[in-house]
C-alpha cells in the first residue's frame, strides 16, 4: 500500500514479523524520517504489530498528549486516548495527566502465531477487546502442520452431524490422530455450535485451556443423551456406487443444427420481426422495462456458424500475407496465424476441433435484408453447462414461446448489432470432445475464430453490410472470466479493433489467489454452497488439456482416488464427459458425513492452501508453502489468473460484482484505482443510479447483466456500440445510405470512453431515438409513460408469463413500442413521456432480478 511521508510517496509491502525487513535506512534517508516510515507502515499494515513497535517508532507531533508521542501500545485511534479524538478541539475535554490505557496488556504480549493470525487477537487492531479475558484462538491449524497423512489407530469412530466433522475422513472406521502434543486445532472447535450434541455446544476438549489438547481430527462423541424419538438429523444411506452407471451421450431428438446455415425458424424466411422481441422485453426486464424500450430497432435472424481451427488460419494468412519483395521488409508477427492465435497452433488443445456458435444478425425491418453499413459485434458470453446441447447454437424454432437460458442475446441484436454467442469447445458441435473449464485458450479458441468466421461469411452474402472492427465484449460468472481472455486475444491480433465496450460481471479474476483459497476453504470447512465448482475445476487441471502446463506432469488437481481409470464412479474425467448436471454429480462427489468435498483434492496441493489460509496469505502458489510436488500445477492455475491481464487493459472495463456473492467471491475484484480504465458500475451515470449489484451469485448476475444490456439503449448517434456507420459504397449500388430505414447513422466514432459515459442518456434525455415504425426514417419514437399504465411493448402485463405473439403483434398493427402506428408521424415527446431514473430505479425490483435469473441462464457457472 501507499503512503506519504514529507510530501513524497512511498510503496511497502506488508511486514514480515518473522524478521527484521527494514535493518537500516537506505542512504540519504534521515533516520528520523526512517522512524516515521516505519511507523506509519506498522501502524497502517498491522495496527496491531504497530503497537508493539510504538515505544521506539513514535512521531514528535505536539506538546501535550493529545497531539504528542502516540502511544499505540496503550491507546487505540492511532495511539491517542478517546477523549483526544472524541472532543473537537483535540482534547479539551481530557484530563491533564493521560487516562488508564485502553489496550488489553495481551495485545502486547509476546506473538503467538500458533492461536492467532496476527499474533495477537484481530480486535487487537481496532476497539473492542475485552480488557482482560483474552479471546479465543481465530485460526484452525498452525503453520507447523505437516500433512494429513497422520498416525491410525483401530478406534471405531462413532457417528458425527455433518456440522462436527469437517476434519480429514475418517478412513475404514479410523480416528485420525493429531500429532504429538495436539500441535494443531481441530476444525470442529470452530465450526457452529450444536447444542443438540455437545452440553457447551463443541467438544469439551475445546473448551480448556488450549483447545489443541483435542487430539483427534474426528469430533468426540455426543455428549448429550440424544432421545429415540428426537428430530435429530439422520443422514440418507449412502449411495451404492457399484450399482450406478454412468449415463451415455447422445444426440437430442432431432439432432443438431446445420453449421453455417439459418436455424429453422417458425417465422418467415427464418426473421423474427421487431414486434414480437418488443413483446418480450416485460416478461424479462419485468417493471424496469421502461429503460431498455429502445433497444428494439430491428428484426432478428439466427445463424450457426461453425469454423476451425485449421480453416481459419488459412483465412487469416491469406488476409495478411505479405512479401519482402512487396514491402521491402521482412513480414511482421501479424502475417502468421499461430503469432497472433496462439492457442491455434497445431497440437493445441482446440486444432482438430470444431468451433460452434449461434450468430443474431440485425436485419432492417422494412427490407427483409441485412443492414446496409458497417455494424458492430457483440460477444455475449454465458456460462457453460456440463450439458454439451444446452447450448446457444441449439437455438429454439421459435424463440417467444420457448426462451432459453440465452433469449437476453436477441437484444443486443434487435439493437443493431451482430451478436455472437460461443458455444465453446466441448460443447455444441464438438460434444463428443473432451470438455475443460476456467483455461484462458479455452475460451479464446472459442470465440475469436467464430468472430473471424463471421465477418468472412457476412461481407461475402452481402456486398452493403461489412461487420466492422468495433466489438462489444460482455459476461458474468464463467462467462466474465472468458470476456476477459476473449477481450485479450482480440488485441494479440494486432489488427485495429475497438473495444467500444467490455462487461466484466461475477468473474474469478483472481483465480490463483482469492478464489482459489475462499473456495477450498471453506469446501474443507463444509460450507461452500456448490462444491461442484471442484469437480470441473479438477478436470480442467488434471491432464485433460495440453495447454496447461501441469498435463502429463504426475501433479493433476484431483487426487489419484478420483482419477480412477478403472472404475468411473470414482474418475472425475468420466463424470464430465458423461455430461452430469450439478445435480447429478452429488452422488458422486465425497461428502460429510462419511468424508469432505475436498477429498478430491491432490492432497500436497490442498495442505498448501489450507496451511497458508492459516498462516494469513491469500496467494497460496506464492507462499512459504508451495512445495515442489505442487510446483508444476501451481504454475499452471498461476498462468490462468486474470487479474494482471485485466489490470493492462488500455480500454474501459465495467466490472460488476455483488459484495455477498457466495460462490465467486467480492475479493476478485481488482484495485480499480491502479487502472483507471477499470470501473464499477455502480460509479457509472446514471447506469451506476438504476444497477447496484448486490445478493448472492445467482441474483447478482440478473442485475449484471442487465447492466450490460443498458449499454445498448444509447442512441446510436451518440455511441459506437451499435451506431451503423456508412459502407464504402463507389459504384452507388448500396443506396448511399447506412442503416437502411432503422436510425441515423454516426459519422465521427465516439471513444470507448464515452461510449460507456453516454450508455445511460437515453432515461434523462428529452427524447428516445428508436428507429421509428415501419417505412419511416430516423424518427423519434416516444419512451413510455413513468406511470407503466399503457402495455408499451406489446406483450402481457408486466410479471406474467411470456405470451405468444399474437397476429396483430407480428403484423405491426399494435402500438407495441410506445410510438405511433406503422406510417404515421411521431409526435414529439410530452415531458411525461421522459423516463425518469428515479423511476426506473424504483422499479428495479427483486421480481425484475428473479426473471432475469431465469432468462440470463438456468446454469449461472
Amino acid at each position: 500500500r501507499a503512503q506519504f511521508v514529507g510530501s513524497v510517496r512511498y510503496r511497502f509491502r506488508a511486514l514480515d514479523t518473522s524478521s527484521n525487513l527494514i535493518k537500516s535506512p537506505p542512504p540519504g534517508l534521515p533516520s528520523k524520517m526512517m522512524k516515521n516510515i516505519l511507523f506509519l507502515l506498522t501502524l497502517t499494515v498491522s495496527p496491531a504489530l504497530g503497537r508493539r513497535l510504538g515505544a521506539t517508532t513514535r512521531i514528535t507531533l505536539g506538546a501535550d498528549y493529545c497531539v504528542q508521542d502516540p502511544d499505540p501500545s496503550c491507546y487505540y485511534n492511532s495511539g491517542f486516548p478517546s477523549c483526544c479524538i472524541s472532543s473537537s478541539d483535540g482534547g479539551s475535554a481530557c484530563p491533564e495527566t493521560p487516562p488508564p490505557c485502553e489496550v488489553p496488556a495481551y495485545c502486547n504480549d509476546e506473538l503467538d502465531t500458533s492461536c492467532y493470525i496476527d499474533g495477537v487477537p484481530k480486535c487487537c487492531a481496532e476497539e473492542g477487546c475485552p480488557p482482560e479475558e483474552r479471546p479465543s484462538c481465530d485460526i484452525r491449524t498452525t503453520t507447523t502442520t505437516t500433512t494429513f497423512t497422520t498416525t491410525m489407530t483401530t478406534t471405531e469412530a462413532p457417528y458425527q452431524t455433518p456440522d462436527q466433522n469437517y476434519g480429514p475422513p475418517v478412513e475404514d472406521g479410523a480416528a485420525t490422530i493429531l500429532p504429538a502434543g495436539g500441535a494443531m486445532v481441530p476444525p470442529y472447535c470452530t465450526t457452529t455450535d450444536n447444542f443438540e450434541c455437545y452440553a457447551e455446544g463443541t467438544p469439551a476438549c475445546c473448551h480448556m485451556e488450549n483447545p489443541a489438547a483435542c487430539t483427534s481430527l474426528t469430533a468426540p462423541p455426543c455428549d448429550v443423551s440424544r432421545s429415540t424419538t428426537s428430530s435429530t438429523y439422520t443422514p440418507d444411506p449412502p449411495s451404492d456406487l457399484a450399482m450406478m452407471t454412468l449415463p451415455s451421450l447422445s444426440l437430442p431428438p432431432g439432432g443438431l443444427h446445420n453449421c453455417n446455415e439459418i436455424i429453422p425458424s417458425d417465422y418467415e424466411n427464418g426473421i423474427i420481426p421487431k414486434e414480437v422481441i418488443s413483446a418480450m422485453i416485460a416478461p424479462i426486464f419485468g417493471e424496469a422495462a421502461a429503460a431498455v424500450v429502445g433497444l428494439v430497432q430491428y428484426d432478428v435472424r439466427a445463424r450457426k456458424v461453425c469454423t476451425t481451427c485449421q480453416e481459419m488460419n488459412e483465412l487469416w494468412e491469406a488476409n495478411n500475407a505479405c512479401s519482402i519483395d512487396i514491402d521491402g521488409e521482412p513480414c511482421t508477427s501479424k502475417a502468421f496465424a499461430t503469432e497472433v492465435m496462439p492457442y491455434c497452433t497445431e497440437g493445441s488443445f482446440a486444432y482438430g476441433r470444431t468451433m460452434s456458435g449461434l450468430l443474431l444478425e440485425p436485419i432492417d425491418p422494412t427490407t427483409k435484408e441485412p443492414i446496409v453499413g458497417k455494424v458492430a459485434a457483440t460477444i455475449f458470453n454465458n456460462p457453460t453447462s456440463n450439458d454439451p446441447f444446452n447450448v446457444p447454437s441449439q437455438w429454439p424454432s421459435n424463440i417467444a414461446t420457448t426462451p432459453n437460458s440465452f433469449v437476453v442475446g436477441i437484444f443486443p441484436a434487435s439493437a443493431g448489432t451482430y451478436t455472437l454467442l460461443p458455444d465453446v469447445l466441448g460443447l455444441g458441435e464438438d460434444w463428443e470432445s473432451v470438455r475443460s473449464y476456467m483455461i484462458k485458450a479455452l475460451y479464446q479458441a472459442s470465440a475469436v475464430p467464430l468472430l473471424l468466421k463471421a465477418k468472412d461469411v457476412i461481407e461475402k452474402e452481402n456486398k452493403c453490410t461489412e461487420l466492422d472492427k468495433r466489438v462489444n465484449v460482455m459476461g458474468f460468472s464463467e462467462a466474465g472470466y472468458a470476456t476477459i481472455a476473449i477481450s485479450h486475444a482480440i488485441d494479440m491480433l494486432d489488427d485495429d479493433y475497438m473495444h467500444t465496450y467490455t462487461g466484466v460481471g461475477g468473474a474469478p479474476i483472481q483465480l490463483s489467489s482469492v478464489q482459489l483459497t475462499e473456495a477450498v476453504v471453506k469446501m474443507y470447512e463444509g460450507t461452500f454452497p456448490l462444491p461442484q465448482y471442484l469437480v470441473r475445476l479438477g478436470n480442467a487441471y488434471s491432464s485433460t488439456n495440453g495447454d496447461v502446463v501441469n498435463t502429463d506432469k504426475g501433479q493433476d488437481m484431483i487426487t489419484a482416488e478420483y482419477l480412477d481409470p478403472i472404475d468411473e464412479n470414482k474418475d472425475v474425467r468420466e463424470w464430465v464427459k458423461a455430461g452430469l448436471s450439478y445435480e447429478e454429480m452429488v452422488p458422486y462427489i465425497p461428502k460429510p458425513p462419511s468424508g469432505l468435498f475436498t477429498d478430491l483434492l491432490n492432497p500436497s496441493f490442498l495442505n498448501m492452501i489450507i496451511n497458508s489460509n492459516d498462516a494469513g496469505y491469500i496467494d497460496p502458489c506464492n507462499s512459504e508453502f508451495k512445495t515442489d510436488d505442487v510446483d508444476a500445477l501451481c504454475e499452471a492455475i498461476v498462468d490462468q489468473d486474470m487479474n494482471d491481464t485485466l489490470s493492462s487493459f488500455e480500454y474501459p472495463v465495467v466490472i460488476c460484482h455483488s459484495p455477498e456473492d457466495e460462490i465467486i467471491f467480492y475479493s476478485n475484484v481488482p484495485n480499480t484505482t491502479l487502472n483507471n480504465n477499470l470501473i464499477m458500475i455502480e460509479d457509472l451515470p446514471f447506469i451506476g443510479d438504476i444497477v447496484k449489484p448486490s445478493g448472492g451469485h445467482r441474483e447478482s448476475g440478473g442485475q449484471c447483466t442487465f447492466g450490460f444490456i443498458l449499454a445498448f439503449v444509447a442512441p446510436p448517434e451518440t455511441s459506437n456500440i451499435r451506431s451503423i456507420l456508412p459502407v464504402d459504397d463507389p459504384d452507388g449500388t448500396c443506396g448511399g445510405e447506412a442503416g437502411g430505414t432503422g436510425p441515423t447513422t454516426t459519422s465521427s466514432p465516439t471513444s470507448p470512453g464515452s461510449d460507456i459515459a453516454t450508455a445511460g442518456t437515453l432515461a434523462t434525455s428529452s427524447s428516445v431515438v428508436d428507429g421509428g415504425a415501419s417505412g419511416t426514417n430516423s424518427t423519434t419514437n416516444t419512451a413510455p409513460t413513468a406511470s407503466g399504465s399503457d402495455d408499451v411493448d406489446g406483450g402481457e402485463a408486466t410479471g406474467s408469463p411470456m405470451a405468444s405473439p399474437t397476429e396483430s403483434d407480428v403484423s405491426g398493427s399494435d402500438d407495441v413500442d410506445g410510438g405511433e402506428t406503422a406510417g404515421s408521424p411521431t409526435p414529439s415527446p410530452t415531458e411525461s413521456d421522459v423516463v425518469s431514473a428515479a423511476h426506473v430505479l424504483s422499479t428495479l425490483t427483486s421480481v425484475v432480478a428473479a426473471m432475469l435469473i431465469i432468462a440470463v441462464s438456468t446454469i449461472i457457472l
